[in-house]
């Protein structure tokens, strides 16, 4: 008889477990002999499994009412609470508006301890939504915040956490992700004349380096030093100063936004390009002067060919043809550099431009 992996009543004890054994064992026997049978709960069938018990607050109204089920699922309408512990969350403190409405599947893990008394567990739980009036829900899901990470915890806020292995938004026609939208009824734009409080009625903080959308895989914020590829580092033209031999690297950084950054590489190319001219015009004047001068000769007695003796009128004219092109060519140089160096840097490169191409407010890692 083969055992189903999907099938785990180590939850139990004693007779518990051994009638589960018991029952599962008969009905294989029976599938096996070709009797019309099914496993408990097989077909959605009732089942008896190892099921912990939820250790319900004074305050909180818990759903099914068939309470031994809820280890299983539940739905919890209470206040703000985050652990076992009835003195836990703004709940527990005794604050006012701290409702909240706690969504689980899965108490216990995935070997949950037959009646063994358990409470919220953002940790351990299999599949959580939760809502509070006043949370600290960063701390409560064990986030990464502080300041090493360069993102600071939403404190005593009202919260959604959602948790689970797999966790899918999916829109049919489109998901957008917003922060501090003020749309009400009849406005499709945010507006400055529409104000809108947080949830503890203060001034929404919707500047500074942690806030907008961040996108976070495996948790890892903070920073990472790397080696500067350029060895030794290069001067840093204007500032006088060399860069650091080493970087130090924040793992949260900005979003590009693309249509900026490809204005910013247009007229990269562009710049390059003038440069190419430039480089290509100076490098066609020598050339000229460069032959001239080892193909011209002068006739000598017997109307033999001499050597190549240039004329001094001629060089000292295309000698000063050639400084003129040469100052012409530097001061066009001077000022690509000058444009690559000052202006597209301000323009593209300067976090504070219009046309910067990394997000202020959106970052990844």
């Amino acid at each position: 008889m083969a055992k189903d992996k999907n099938r785990d009543f180590s939850g139990f004890s004693g007779e518990d477990l051994k009638k589960a054994k018991e029952r599962d064992e008969l009905a294989l026997k029976k599938i096996e002999s070709g009797e019309g049978c099914l496993l408990p709960g097989q077909a959605s069938t009732p089942l008896i499994e190892p099921l912990p018990d939820y250790d319900k607050a004074e305050c909180e109204e818990v759903y099914p009412s068939d309470k031994t089920l809820h280890g299983r699922h539940r739905i919890v309408f209470g206040r703000d609470r985050d652990t076992r512990s009835h003195f836990s969350g703004y709940g527990g403190r005794g604050a006012t508006t701290a409702g909240s409405i706690d969504i689980v599947v899965g108490s216990g893990g995935p070997r949950p301890k037959h009646r063994q008394k358990v409470g919220p567990n953002f940790m351990g739980d299999a599949a959580r939504v939760y809502l509070s009036q006043r949370a600290d829900i960063d701390q409560y899901m064990m986030l990464p915040f502080g300041d090493s990470t360069g993102l600071f915890p939403s404190v005593n806020r009202s919260a959604v956490g959602i948790k689970a292995d797999a966790v899918r938004i999916v829109g049919r026609e489109g998901v957008r992700i917003y922060t501090n939208a003020r749309t009400p009824t009849g406005i499709n734009i945010a507006s400055d004349e529409v104000k809108e409080s947080n949830s503890r009625g203060e001034k929404i903080q919707s500047s500074g380096p942690d806030r907008g959308i961040h996108l976070i895989a495996h948790g890892q914020t903070g920073t990472y030093q790397v080696i500067n590829p350029i060895q030794p580092p290069r001067l840093s033209g204007y500032k006088g100063t060399t860069d650091p031999p080493i970087y130090t690297i924040n793992r949260l950084q900005p979003m590009v936004r693309g249509d900026n950054l490809l204005l910013a590489m247009n007229e990269l190319v562009e710049q390059i390009r003038d440069i190419t001219v430039l480089v290509q015009n100076f490098t066609n004047s020598q050339m000229r002067f460069n032959q001239y001068v080892a193909t011209h000769t002068h006739e000598v007695v017997g109307g033999a060919p001499g050597v190549a003796t240039p004329s001094v009128v001629v060089v000292s004219g295309f000698a000063q043809e050639v400084v003129k092109q040469l100052n012409d060519h530097i001061m066009a140089f001077s000022k690509k550099n000058a444009q690559l160096g000052t202006w597209y840097k301000m323009n593209y490169l300067s976090s504070t431009s219009p046309l910067s191409f990394l997000s202020r407010h959106n970052k990844t890692n």
